[in-house]
């Protein structure tokens, strides 16, 4: 036998050994993934006298005997069901590796040194579970920072750890201990002997992980093969002319013989991305603060206070503010993480514990900053103030006014000059006396038991006032004209009314005409309704004249903006209310400049009224929302802008699939076909079931990300080509529908959870039974939201 070589596993080498009393193994299938609990599915035939599950806690173990393979599972049962088949009692064991008890219970540990290293952390996490091992085939590396466990499992937290390594923690199945590697094992340069099939593939995990961790494309071109050979995860071997690694592994038992199915890829193919916890973000962990240097403090937090120091965290206030205190050795605070890397944290604050010792602080409305040194800042309620200490302070107080103290001299400077103001008087008490000099001058003020002043000029002035009675001079207000208020306010409504009425009702006439006469009537209702406004607050209301001609106006104004959103339906809210803005400051224009009884300033000021003018774009704003929903009732649909291809050529008006159901971001696709951008958009059509549909010329690079980055049953229906009437074509520029069938094949072709169909074999039934039977359907062809087939299929036509 060559070097390396087993020889094959027959069912009479099999050992199962579990508390079951059983007489043989039925069926089983085991699986082993790096950076997951190893699984295995075991059916045993019972003994007659087995009376049930004797215990979930014993450990099972499945043997190869004769052969050098040992274990080839080892684990606990997870789930056990036993049921009666053909008078036989048969038992479905659910069993996983032994690394399951690392899995259990959520623990709290902080690890702050910054020497400590990734074995000697795990080293401390296994050893609160019996006989628990881990092993790093490499060499060990110093974390330089924090690492913190919160309401995590330790198989969570050591994942989580290893990803810093970028490497996955892979159980050891050959026995039932909690056992695992960081990384895959160092495994032995093997032979795979006689190849059963073979199946090349490439794993979409790469787009993944590529852009988080250093990966080579081409370790992620695997080889599933199938083979009768034992080896082990991590182990060696040459195939096609290159050295791969056993990736992944599954063992089953099929035709009375053991069967293994081993992934064989490149080195970085098992490779991780760093995992921050997501759970941390904006967390904090409270502790009490140890030391201090500098800016930056060390704690020991609550949760772990035997894990006190070791590393140093840069100290911010929560506000953020440029003035504060550094804490003091034995106060509180709080490590901030703002982003699930516990080693980039932030102390926030200094959380206070003496409120009810401290006057400053001792209620939730008093605010106060004090330093050691007795220095402080006061915000009260009532009152605020600077504390100097020892020097003097300044306090405001709502009752009493200012106060300026000080235990010195007190010093007033001014470039300019300095004023004193007092609605009421000002007071100057001194011991001794007051004295105001002039420095450039003879003048003074000397006030001591007399009054001495002295100037280079004297004067006297005096005032005299004389008093009025008050008499009445406000003019008299008179009765509002409630009636010619009625009358303006319902003749612009009626008009307004008759004119939407029209737009909706009236046969045979287009939509730009529809849109016009709904802006009309629109133009009608607000002008007559901010006239009345205007009215009533001024307490003048309009002749029928003026009202007349103020509905006018905004009739001709709305029926501008009407007709050019239905002509051009692209046009979005904002532009309808600049059109109607627009229009409405020239057709004021133009009949000021008309008006001969105004002078230039008021025909300015009538044409360029900033309320008139708020109101139009207002005006335009609801015709241009309203309208679709106006001109959805006349038409009996969406009204969706399809760009340069909303007519065949026949001048019929093409059916999209955004007609019949409500689609997201609908305004951003209608931007794509009117900038002719081709793209994908997203359909929910009920039931769960979503499909992927084209708005013109497109690639398969274009929907390709979102088949890689979907999950579920997915399928891609291509083959064809489409045109913008909704036909499919079977060539399109000298290419044919096979091709972009076969390039879809290549792709997709080995992926469990894609199928690809041939459009150009499907009826719409079929198509209809497609979509139903997937979470996502990819429509992967051109115009496919115009196709007829699909339509079809969901209904629609």
């Amino acid at each position: 036998m060559a070097e390396g070589l087993q020889r094959k596993i027959e069912y009479s080498d099999l050992k199962f050994t579990s508390s079951f009393a059983r007489e043989k193994i039925l069926d089983f299938q085991t699986w082993e993934v790096p950076g997951e609990h190893a699984r295995g599915n075991f059916r045993l035939l019972l003994s007659e006298n087995e009376t049930g599950i004797n215990s979930m806690n014993a450990p099972i173990q499945l043997l190869g005997q004769g052969n050098t393979a040992g274990a080839l599972f080892s684990g606990y049962p997870e789930k056990v069901e036993i049921k009666e088949e053909r008078g036989y009692r048969i038992a479905d064991i659910q069993a996983v590796s032994g690394t399951i008890l690392l899995d259990q219970k959520k623990s709290n540990r902080v690890f702050q040194k910054k020497v400590q290293t990734y074995m000697g952390i795990a080293s401390a996490v296994t050893a609160d579970t019996d006989h628990c091992a881990c092993i790093l085939p490499g060499s060990d590396m110093r974390t330089g920072g924090t690492l913190i466990q919160y309401q995590e499992t330790d198989w969570r937290f050591l994942k989580r750890m290893a990803s810093q390594l970028g490497l996955p923690l892979v159980p050891d199945t050959s026995y039932y201990y909690p056992r695992f590697y960081l990384g895959l094992p160092e495994g032995e340069k093997r032979e795979l002997g006689e190849i059963i099939s073979c199946d090349l593939c490439f794993d979409g995990r790469y787009y993944a992980v590529s852009g988080k961790c250093l990966v080579d494309r081409e370790d992620f071109i695997c080889y599933d093969v199938v083979t009768r050979t034992s080896l082990s995860l991590g182990d060696r071997v040459t195939y096609e002319g290159r050295e791969l690694l056993v990736s992944r592994k599954k063992t089953e038992l099929a035709g009375g013989e053991v069967i293994f199915t081993y992934r064989l890829a490149g080195n970085s193919y098992t490779w991780i991305p760093w995992e921050d916890n997501p759970d941390y973000t904006g967390m904090s962990f409270v502790g009490s603060i140890v030391g201090t240097q500098g800016e930056q403090v060390e704690v020991a937090f609550d949760i772990d206070k035997t894990a006190a120091g070791g590393n140093r965290y840069g100290f911010a206030p929560v506000t953020g503010n440029l003035m504060y205190c550094m804490p003091q050795k034995g106060t509180k605070t709080a490590l901030y993480i703002g982003n699930g890397d516990e080693a980039q944290g932030i102390a926030t604050g200094c959380i206070r514990t003496n409120g009810s010792t401290c006057e400053g602080t001792g209620s939730p409305e008093k605010k106060s900053f004090r330093s050691e040194h007795g220095k402080g800042m006061d915000l009260y309620p009532q009152r605020m103030g600077l504390d100097g200490g020892e020097t003097g302070k300044i306090t405001f107080e709502d009752e009493t006014g200012t106060t300026i103290e000080s235990n010195g001299g007190l010093v007033l400077m001014a470039k300019e000059g300095i004023r004193l103001e007092s609605m009421t008087g000002i007071a100057m008490q001194g011991m001794s006396d007051i004295m105001a000099l002039y420095a450039e001058g003879a003048s003074s003020l000397c006030v001591n038991g007399s009054v001495d002043m002295l100037g280079m000029r004297t004067g006297l002035a005096g005032t005299v006032y004389q008093g009025y009675d008050p008499y009445e001079d406000a003019p008299q207000k008179g009765g509002f004209d409630w009636g010619g208020f009625a009358r303006n306010l319902v003749m612009g409504l009626a008009v307004g009314a008759a004119c939407i009425a029209l737009a909706v009702f009236l046969p045979g006439i287009g939509t730009v005409v529809a849109g016009a006469l709904f802006g009309a009537g629109m133009g009608a209702i607000s002008a007559s309704v901010v006239g009345a406004v205007n009215d009533y607050s001024s307490g003048n209301v309009r002749s029928l004249g003026e009202a007349t001609r103020d509905m006018e106006i905004s009739m001709v104004t709305g029926a501008i903006t009407g007709a050019i959103g239905a002509a051009f339906p692209a046009l979005n809210w904002v532009g309808e209310g600049l059109v109607d803005l627009g229009s409405g400051v020239l057709t004021r224009g133009m009949y000021a400049l008309v008006d001969s009884n105004m002078s230039i300033e008021e025909k300015l000021a009538y044409a360029f009224d900033w309320k008139q003018m708020g109101a139009d774009f207002l005006t335009g704003v609801a015709i241009h929302f309203v309208f679709k929903g106006i001109d959805e009732l006349r038409t009996g649909k969406k009204t969706a802008y399809r760009g340069q291809y909303s007519f065949d050529m026949n001048g019929n008006e093409v059916s999209c699939i955004s007609d019949f159901y409500d689609i997201e971001n609908l305004a951003a696709i209608e931007d794509a076909r009117f900038y002719n951008e081709p793209t994908f958009y997203k359909v929910e059509v009920g039931g769960n079931q979503s499909v992927y549909v084209s708005t013109g010329n497109i690639r398969q690079s274009q929907f390709a990300e979102i088949v890689n980055q979907s999950s579920g049953d997915i399928s891609i229906v291509s083959g064809m080509h489409g045109g913008p009437d909704g036909s499919l074509l079977s060539e399109y520029n000298g290419v044919s529908g096979k091709q972009l069938l076969n390039e879809d094949l290549k792709v997709w072709g080995d992926s469990l959870n894609i199928k690809i169909y041939d459009v150009s074999k499907l009826s719409s039934e079929e198509l209809k039974s497609v979509i139903k039977s997937s979470d996502i359907t990819i429509c992967g062809w051109c115009f496919s939201e115009r196709s007829k087939l699909l339509l079809e299929a969901l209904g629609c036509l």
